[in-house]
């Protein structure tokens, strides 16, 4: 089992504890599951840091502070998070 197999569980994991309602304070776990998700997907990348790697990091670090609740304005940092990620998707 690698570590990035683990991950991709502990996401799933935590998906559907927040599929069921639970909840931890005001911790959002669906932006703590999308993280730990592109966690195990930068976890492959870091051997070759390029732009799409870059992007990812990015939709990463979005998706940490919406699972901390930090919020900037109306920005949706889940929604931003995802449109970082499908970036690095598109981008070669």
């Amino acid at each position: 089992m690698s570590l990035t197999l683990i991950l991709e569980i502990v996401a799933l994991v935590i998906f559907a504890v927040a599929a069921a309602g639970w909840a931890y304070k005001k911790t959002d776990l669906v932006a703590v599951g999308l993280a730990v998700w592109v966690l195990a997907i930068l976890l492959g990348r870091f051997s070759h840091i390029n732009l799409s790697t870059l992007v990812l990091i990015l939709a990463f670090v979005a998706f940490v502070l919406a699972a901390i609740g930090w919020r900037y304005r109306k920005v949706g940092l889940i929604a931003a998070g995802l449109g970082l990620w499908v970036l690095s998707i598109i981008v070669p």
